[in-house]
This record gives structure tokens, sequence and C-alpha cells, in this order.
């Protein structure tokens, strides 16, 4: 009896202590619901057009520029179906072909704050803001720029197609493989013109050519003196199959060579070749007259220009297609709207990864965004003074189409580092 009372208590007192324990025991904090966190604010980046709409860019430059803003606007609809809030912003400087418009379309650009660009175009307007660009830390890339004179190592201007320094020995040896040995060169007066002049004509005549450079005043309203200067030429060097005429012109100063030339009997006896600046929708119907094109036929006229990728490429594709449906026409009447493209996309991409919107950073990282970008126009590997490093160029030619329409087809490669040509056709 006595051990069952005992039991008893034991096993009150461990309830009682159980129950004080639990009283004098710090009681739990109470848990807050998990909250949403705000979405974060979305960031913008700017990035500056410094492309010429207007005076030798007249034709191609809207062409350049709205390839630029398309790259711009798929950057962001990336940015946006991924639910990032960073975003991509642009501003357009016209900087009307001119080396005086191109710096004070950097001036406007940099009262912006803008560090980062895709422009100019031509080489005069990039050599007249190297040192404002240096100077300002804005880093520059051009989508066309290709002449010896804005070759500069360590500088903030980037360029996106192959130099001169490439162009120059492929024209002379393409010239060569075709057969020329006497070569007459109109070149208009700038540092693109005389520069590529010069580089053709001495590596052609480091082959063993001979060459004699016309250059003229792009400037002027009638170049048809010129034009009589390159006939007198031809005729003194024979104008038989081994003469040719090389002619580096841009828009309006080309209209004008071609349409005095194509009257002249010697001049139309001889076989015709361009570089890139050739290449455009300006010398073809309908922007000229069928006469001018047929002339380019009949010369069997052969432009090199920097090669853009195949047509069965699916980047390409889905570029052109895009370009067609934004723009209202495709832009393959224009090389440099690809490069274009290509330029905006490293520029962007520059800028994104940075993370911080400062031109010194932008400087040092491009080179290897660029090392690891393949666009539309190929792998973006530069060289030491910022320029393209895969010297590939496209040999074009003018072709009437089936349902009666002109274009540049594409007629054969250039591989700078071979010295090799390939045709698929005679032009």
């Amino acid at each position: 009896m006595e051990a069952k009372v005992w039991g008893i208590l034991l096993v009150v007192l461990f309830l009682v202590g159980l129950g004080a324990g639990y009283l004098i025991a710090p009681k739990p904090e109470a848990v807050a619901p998990p909250t949403t966190p705000p979405p974060p604010e979305e960031e913008e980046y700017v990035i500056g057009l410094a492309i010429a709409v207007t005076g030798g860019y007249a034709v191609d430059g809207p062409r350049r520029r709205n390839a630029a803003i398309l790259a711009i606007e798929e950057i962001n609809r990336i940015l946006e179906e991924a639910g990032c809030p960073v975003r991509l912003t642009y501003i357009h400087e016209d900087t009307k072909t001119s080396a005086e418009g191109s710096l004070a379309a950097f001036e406007k650009l940099s009262a912006a704050g803008v560090k980062m660009v895709v422009g100019p175009l031509a080489t005069s307007e990039c050599k007249a803001i190297l040192d404002y660009a240096q100077s300002h830390k804005m880093v520059a890339v051009s989508p066309s720029s290709t002449g010896t004179a804005a070759m500069v190592a360590g500088d903030f201007v980037y360029r996106m197609p192959s130099p001169d320094k490439y162009q120059g020995p492929a024209l002379a040896n393409i010239l060569w493989q075709q057969g020329i040995r006497k070569l007459v060169i109109m070149a208009r007066n700038d540092d693109y013109g005389v520069g590529l002049a010069d580089l053709t004509a001495e590596n052609f005549e480091k082959l063993g050519g001979q060459a004699e450079e016309i250059i003229y005043d792009h400037t002027l309203p009638d170049l048809s003196a010129d034009v009589e200067r390159a006939s007198a030429a031809v005729a003194n060097f024979g104008a038989d199959e081994e003469t040719a005429v090389l002619v580096i012109a841009f828009d309006d100063d080309g209209i004008k060579i071609l349409e005095a030339a194509r009257l002249d009997p010697t001049l139309s006896s001889v076989k015709w070749f361009g570089p890139d600046s050739m290449k455009r929708a300006t010398f073809l119907p309908p922007k000229a007259k069928e006469d001018i094109a047929l002339f380019l036929q009949s010369v069997h006229f052969m432009v090199t220009t920097p090669a853009v990728g195949a047509k069965d490429n699916p980047l390409v594709q889905e570029f052109i297609a895009k370009y067609t449906e934004r723009f209202g026409e495709s832009p393959e009447a224009s090389t440099y709207a690809f490069y274009a493209y290509d330029a905006a996309w490293v520029a962007g991409l520059t800028v994104l990864v940075a993370h911080k919107y400062d031109g010194e950073v932008f400087q040092k990282l491009l080179p290897h965004i660029a090392k690891h970008f393949y666009g539309v126009t190929g792998w973006k590997l530069l060289d030491e003074y910022g320029d393209a490093a895969i010297p590939i160029y496209d040999i074009v030619a003018p072709r009437k189409l089936p349902d009666g329409t002109w274009t540049f087809e594409t007629i054969g490669k250039y591989d700078g580092t071979t010295k090799s040509i390939i045709l698929y056709e005679q032009p």
C-alpha cells in the first residue's frame, strides 16, 4: 500500500514539474508570413549612334542606323523575356558625312553623358574624333571605317570590318590573278580614297604591274575632266585586256564618274573593279539609270567587300527577315548594314557585361567581348589596332534578275590569310 502511494506521488510530481517547465520556458517568437520582395528598379544604359544620314551617306547611312537600332531592340526584347530589369536606349546624331559633323555629333553625345557609341562611318570621320574620344573616355565602334588613317593602337575607336591594310593587297592580288598588268586608279581625295589607292598601287607594283593614280576632288559638281584624264591614262597603257580601271568613290561622286565613263569608248573597252564603297544600290536601278548598270555589266565590274555570312546561315536569315519586317526593305542592298548590326550587338553586350557605365571599362572589355562574338559578319576577333583581324572578302558583281530587278550578287571569295580566290562564276 505504501509503495503504491509513493508511485502515485512521483507521477504527480513529474506532471507538476512538466507543467511548470512549460510555464517558465521562453515562448517561440511568432514567424511573420513570407513577403514578396519589391521588383528591382529598371536600369537604362544609353548607346549613341553617330551615323551619317545626310551628305555622302544619305542613301546608305539610314540602312546602317536602322540595323543598329534593330540590334538594340532585339537585346531589349531578350532582356524583357528573361525578366531582367536592364534596358538599352539610344540617341542618334547625324555626322553629316564630314569630319566637322562627326566631332559635333560626339560633342553632343558627350554632353548627354554617352560613353558607348556605334559609329562614325567614314575613316575621315573616325580620324576627326580620335583625340576627343580618348580625352572624354568615349568608346566608338565603327561599322564601316577601313582606312589606314584611323588605325591607331590603344585608342578608344574599334572597327568591325577588316581595314584597308588587308583590302589593298586583296585588290592587287585579285587584279593580278585576273590577268591585269596595267591599272588606272580613280580615287576620291579623302583619307579613305587616297589611302586605299596608295596601298593598292604599292602592292600591285610589287607584283610587277604598272599603276597610275588619278586623285579627284569629290566635292566638285562635275567630274568629267577627271574621267577624261582616266581615259587618256587607259589609252596610254594600251586599252587592252591587261588594262583595267579601279574606281574608289561614294554615291554622289561615283554616279557622276559612271555616267561620264559609260559614254567613253576607251573606258568602255577595259575591265573595271571597285572596293567596298562601290557596292551601293545607288549604282543600280531603280536608283540609277539602267544604262549605268548595263555599262557595269559590260566592263565585267567586280567589287571586293568585307564578307558577310552565307545566305543559308541561320543568323543571316533571321537578320534579313527581321530587318525587312521592321523597315520594309531588305538589308542586302548594304553590306555595312550587316556590320552595323554586329557593331551594335558588340557595343550592347559590352555595356551589359560591364554593368558599370564607364568608358574606360568599356575600352578594356570590348576586345574580349568581340573575341567571343560570332555575328552575321562572322568572328569579330580584333587585332592590335582594334580592327577586325580576319581579312575575308566577298567578290560581288551586278546582276539582272529574272524579274527585271538589279542587285549585286556574290560570285566569289578572297581569303586574305592565304591570298586565294575562289570564283563561283565569272563577272
